[in-house]
This record gives structure tokens, sequence and C-alpha cells, in this order.
């Protein structure tokens, strides 16, 4: 509840909330409409100008850097801003001034990257170096340290102010053509984006005609509040949020966790209210009255329930929540949005587990009659309809929350082994920045007997994925563009299908070809692409070769067209290496070391190929243990409900074998007997459960990836298998004391 609280009321903190509105692009893409957090770079402006609603307007523009300050050397994430940002959103001042962004070398400092760099001294009026690039190396004075609250979906780290990438961009930053990453507005009180609709119609025509490659269709305006909730809807989003999938997903095992321990209360109640029958006998004598017998039973049960949440809130406290945060790349702390939800919370939760659990024991034990009960007529829970639906209810709930674990377990493991569609183990790649940078490592890697092959580009598979697009035969088509170096595909292991690869004693190759994967050729709908030409980027281009099909960004994402092009050394941005087998390690040491003497004022940043998809393998291997963890804590709860049961079953039984022994009965015989019954019960719950389960994580999985593995059967194998196993080892665990029961002493006590 914490976690999906969390979410749901993300961004809580900024008091203009309400009026906070970001706004994207619409843009038709493949017979469909895309929604893109990047709009115009004077969309904000004109805006916050022209728009009498508007009260300020502000973009962001993300950007990476080399921070220096001293010897402490670490390329960073920015953000520039316009002045407004500060003002439109709250985020906490803790030292320094908030409109600080209003001078152009000022900057701010998140307070954990304050501490980074200054420890626990006041880092403003500190003075921070700041390299972009070769030809953009500025200072910049800490103006200001904000918190970042734990409730924010935005994530800043610094905060530079727009006006210093308007210097390093004079042509592009306040262009039409030009697409910042986000722009926010701040509306006057009392008005709303409806006001602004008829506006937009021309500022749709002037982005259109600025920039004929990337065609608005409309512009959306999505209120802050929510904002993260819609994050993977939104390409390229700003904001970060789980997926709704997620959160309905963790509601619903929730749900049916609880009402698993529910019933299996219920249950054991049911079980053991035997031992109070004489009590209840006595006090309907003596004159008690049928409502105190339900309210005391109901006060017994919600004082339980009371003293179980303290228990549970304190086990959740100091293990479940930490233990959450330390799966996931996120720190939800322990508390609540408002004191509301903590009161409907855990009101809630009291008053409905604790009728739930408590209702029909109390109901149905206040029902007997006296006289029943002190003749010893009343043979409470034999042969009970009631009990046996319960458990039936109950394995269900089990075969439904197990089942469905084990699918998206087993859809986690498939994921993990996926094919990449190419080699990626042996693989090195290095941001170098530029083509200076390039040269001189890939002259000093030359010779190394480790590395098979050296390969540059301008952008690289994983870690960088550029998005464009073209239009062929009055058809928009979008396509992830790779500007590479004539080396780079077989550097990177990428398997050809048909055609060639580049050749560069080809003067062709170097602009005019391109080579495409197989999901280009299947949506223009070639089936002999070879040969076959589009005009990209002002040029004719021939289709040269077919790679196969490969995975560029993790597995969330479908795979799309691909279009690999060949672009000059000046444009190589990337380093990318191709290892001998078992000489990794070993290579990328040397790879730091020469890349020291290259360029001692710039961090290393070079990365293993098997990394670029670690975000997505961290929340897999994190969903399989959270989803294990859950499984474990199911068949828990469905034994001791059973354990219970079968307990009392045996007690009720116990003359019945202890005359089966008499007679010779063998213990095998008896075993049987007591799991005639549970045997039906498992298949009955399981034919109804085991398909529910399926059904309802599948549809999870098909929202969640766009290709996911098959149903197999083993999912159901483990789930019958665990259930077998926890039931003989229930009933089992009670067989003993039935070997053990002298018959004897049984048939003369009763």
């Amino acid at each position: 509840f914490i976690f999906i609280d969390n979410q749901l009321n993300a961004d809580q903190f900024h008091t203009k909330m309400d009026r906070i509105y970001q706004v994207t692009n619409n843009i038709a893409t493949d017979n469909r409409v895309d929604d893109w957090s990047d709009t115009p770079a004077s969309l904000g402006p004109a805006l916050a100008k022209d728009q009498s609603a508007v009260e300020a307007s502000t973009r962001i523009e993300f950007a990476s850097a080399a921070v220096r300050l001293d010897e402490k050397v670490f390329n960073e994430f920015m953000w520039y801003t316009d002045p407004a940002f500060m003002t439109i959103f709250d985020f906490p001042v803790i030292a320094g001034d908030r409109h600080t962004l209003d001078k152009k070398n000022h900057l701010i400092l998140v307070s954990e990257i304050a501490e980074k760099y200054f420890g626990k001294t006041d880092p403003v009026g500190q003075v921070l170096s700041i390299k972009f690039d070769e030809k953009h190396k500025e200072e910049f004075v800490v103006g200001a340290v904000i918190e970042r609250p734990t409730g924010s979906s935005l994530y800043p780290q610094i905060i530079l102010p727009m006006s210093a990438f308007e210097d390093q961009h004079p042509v592009t930053a306040n262009s039409w053509s030009y697409q910042v990453d986000a722009t926010f507005i701040l509306l006057k009180p009392s008005h709303n984006p409806s006001e602004l609709l008829s506006a937009m119609e021309g500022y749709q025509l002037t982005q259109n005609q600025a920039s004929p490659q990337s065609q608005v269709s409309g512009f959306v305006f999505h209120p802050l509040k929510g904002l993260s909730l819609h994050a993977t809807e939104i390409i390229s989003a700003v904001s970060n949020g789980a997926h709704p999938a997620g959160l309905i997903s963790l509601g619903v095992v929730s749900a049916l966790l609880l009402l698993l321990a529910s019933f299996n209360y219920m249950n054991v109640s049911v079980a053991t209210v035997a031992t109070r029958l004489k009590e209840i006998g006595i006090r309907k004598v003596i004159g008690g009255q049928k409502k105190e017998i339900i309210q005391q039973f109901l006060t017994e049960n919600f004082l339980l329930c009371a003293f179980s949440m303290i228990l549970g809130t304190l086990l959740a406290y100091v293990f479940l929540l930490p233990g959450f945060n330390s799966l996931y790349p996120i720190s939800i702390p322990f508390e609540f949005s408002s004191g509301n939800a903590i009161f409907f919370f855990f009101g809630g939760l009291l008053l409905v587990i604790g009728f739930i659990s408590g209702a029909y024991p109390a109901f149905y034990i206040s029902s007997f009659t006296p006289i029943s009960i002190m003749r010893g007529r009343e043979k409470f829970g034999q042969k009970s309809i009631f009990s046996r639906v319960l458990l039936t209810f109950q394995f269900v709930l089990a075969f439904m929350t197990i089942v469905g674990s084990f699918v998206f377990i087993d859809n986690s493991l498939y994921l993990k082994g996926k094919d990449w569609g190419y080699n990626h183990e042996q693989i090195i790649a290095v941001p170098v920045g530029d083509k200076e940078k390039f040269l001189s490592l890939r002259d000093k890697l030359t010779g190394n007997q480790n590395i098979n092959k050296i390969g540059g580009s301008a952008n690289h598979i994983g870690d960088a994925n550029t998005r464009a697009s073209f239009t062929h035969l009055e058809s928009r088509h979008e396509i992830v563009d790779y500007r590479i170096g004539f080396d780079y595909l077989e550097t990177m292991n990428i398997r050809s299908k048909e055609g060639r690869l580049f050749d560069r004693k080809i003067a062709s190759d170097e602009i005019e070809s391109i080579i495409i994967n197989e999901s280009f050729a299947e949506k223009m709908g070639w089936d002999k692409p070879i040969g076959q030409t589009i005009e990209f980027d002002s040029v004719r281009r021939n289709v040269i070769g077919v790679v196969e099909d490969f995975h560029y960004e993790g597995f969330y994402n479908a795979l799309g067209p691909v279009l690999f092009r060949i672009t000059p050394e000046d444009n190589y941005i990337y380093l990318v290496v191709n290892v001998k087998e078992s000489h990794v390690n070993e290579t990328q040491e040397q790879i730091k070391a020469a890349w020291a003497s290259v360029a001692p004022d710039d961090p290393y940043e070079g990365f293993l190929q098997n990394d670029v998809f670690s975000d997505f393998n961290n929340d897999n291997n994190a969903n399989v243990k959270l989803l294990g963890f859950i499984s474990s804590v199911t068949v828990v709860l469905a034994s001791l409900g059973l354990f219970g049961l079968v307990s009392f079953n045996i007690t009720r039984r116990m003359k019945e074998f202890s005359i089966r022994k008499v007679f010779d009965a063998l213990m095998p015989h008896i075993f049987k007997l007591m799991n005639r019954d549970y045997v039906w019960i498992l298949s009955i719950a399981f034919a109804i459960g085991a398909p529910a389960g399926f059904f309802l994580i599948n549809t999870l999985i098909q929202n969640i990836y766009p290709d996911p593995q098959a149903a197999t059967p083993l999912p159901f194998l483990l789930a019958v298998s665990i259930m077998l196993m926890t039931v003989a080892f229930t009933v089992g665990s009670q067989l003993r004391r039935v070997r053990k029961e002298n018959p004897a002493a049984t048939l003369r006590n009763d």
C-alpha cells in the first residue's frame, strides 16, 4: 500500500500542482499516433508571451558533461531550464537563492550531488568547472541547493540556466525546428487548458512549416497530477513512475493474500471452536443472549487483528519495506501521503479483515442451542459443507497466486536468457566524445593482442538509440537510425541475413548505401529488400544488406525498423572493441589506462555491452525474487489453514481410526482415508484457481512485454507439485499422532 500510495500521489508537494501541465506532441507514424515529450524550443516562450491564461512556462533540455572540482571529475546528467522552473515547481531550497537561475553562470545542485562534491561544506558560492565538449568549457557558481522529495516524479540532479544552452547553441536554441526534451506551463488561477486549444492550431502550423520531417498532428496538455502514471505512454517521458499494470498487479496480489489469510484464519477458528462449545452452552443457560456471544467473538477477533496489525506494521518497517527497496532502484520511505490515507488504510483494513475472518465463526457458533451442546449432540464440524467450501476457496486463492507467480517467473527467466540477436559477451564500448579522442584511443589500442576488432559510431546499440522518420509512398515511417563506421557491424557481431555489409572499397557505401533489419523490410512490405530504395535525410539510398532483428531497448519495447548508414569519422562519439574470449576484464583495464593518457581531464565511461540492459535485468531479477517470496508466503498460509483443519478432523475421527487399528488396519490405508477428501478439494481448487491465475497474470504480461514467452505446462506442474507436497506434509505431520495413539486409551476415554 505504501508503494502504491507513493506512486498515486507523486508530486503532491508542489503547491501549484493543479495548474501545472506538460505540453506534449502528437505525431502520426506508421498508422498510429505517438505522444512525444519532445516539443519545439519556441513553444514554451510563445505560450507564456501570447496567451493570457499562461502565467509562466519552462523548458527542460537534457545534457551530459564532465564536472570537475579540484581532482574530482565525474560525468553528470543535467537539466537546462528557464528561470521560471523554480517558480513553477516547489522543490525545497536547502541553501542559497531560489531565483539563482536568473544569473547565466549560476547553477542549482540537488543535495545528493552537493554532498558528492562538497561533503559537509556549504557549496553555495563554490565554483564548478563543466566541460560540455572540446569547444565549451565553462565555470558555474553554485547558487542554490535543493532537496528532491521522495514523492517527486521529476529527477533533476544539476540544473543549469537555459541561457547557457542558448549561448552554446545560438542558432537552434530558440527555433521551432529544434525540439527540447520537455515543456511545462503554469496556468493562471481559474483557467484551464481548453482555453488554449484554438491557439495551438497556429503553433502546430508554424512547427510543421519549420520541421517538415517532424510533422505534429496536435498538442496535448497533461496535468502534473497523475503525470507519472502516464510515463509509459509518453515517448521520452521526463516524468518517472511505475507501470500502471505493476500497481494493479501488486494491489491484486495483496488482496488475494489478505483474503487467503482471512479464510485461513476462519478455517482455523471453525475447526477449533469445538473446545468452546460447553462455554457457549453454559453462557446461554444462565441467560447469555445471542448478540452478546456474537459481540464477544467479534471483539476477540478484532483485538487479535489489531495486535497482529501492530506486529505486521513493525515487520513491514524493519524487514519488508527495506527488502522491497533493495530490489528496485527506488527508495520508498515508510510514510503515507496524508493523514486520511493512514486513517482509511489502517481503519479500513482492520474493519474488513476483522469482520471477514470473524463473522462466520461468531454468527455460526452463537446459533447453537444449549441443550444440544450439553447433551453432546452438537457434532460440530462433522461433514461440514461450509468448511470444505471454505478450504476449497482457500486453495483456489492459493493456486491463483502460485500459478500466476510461476507464470510470471517463468516468463522472466525466459527473458533473462533470451537471445539478443547478436553476441554481446565480448564487447566493450567507450563514449569518447569526438574524433580526436577516438583516433588517439584507437591508435593506442591497435596491436593489442586481446582485441579482435575496433569500430566507431556516432550512436551505439543499447546506449544511444536515435529515432528518426522518413516518408515513403506518402506514408510516414519511424525508425531507429544508427550512424556507424565501416567496421562497426562486424565488431558488434551483428548477424547478416542477406546481401552484404558495408565495404570501404565501394565509394557509394559512404553516402548512398544503407543496411536494414528484418523488421524494416517487413514494415515496408518488401519480399526482396536488396536493391530497394528510399529517400532519407534528403538522399536517395539503396538497400545493400539485411541483418537479423536484434534488441536495442531491452525487452519492454517491441522490435522496430532499424537503419544503418555510414557516417564520417568527424561524427564518431563511440569506440567499440571486440575482445577475445576470457580477456574482457583485462582488456577493460588496459583501455582505462589508455584513456587516462588520451583524456586525463575526462572521466572514463567505458562499459561492457552486457550491461546496456542492466536496468531491465535488475528489474527482472527483482520481480523473480518478489514473486518467489509471495509464492512462499502463499504456501505457508495455505499450510497453516490446512494444518488447523486436519488437526481438528483427526481429533474428530480418532475413535474411527482407533477401531480400524484394532482390526489391524495399516497406516497407509489410514493415510489414504485422511487424504481422500483433500485430493478432491485440491482437484476442484486447481481446476478453478490455476486457469484464473494464468489468465490474470498472462493479461498483465501481455500488457507489459511485446514478446513474452508462450504458455508452458511448467508453472502448472510446479504449482500442483508444491501443493501436493504441502498437503502430504501437512497431513503426514499429523499421521505420527495417529500412529502413536493407543486405541485402548482412546476408546476407554470415549
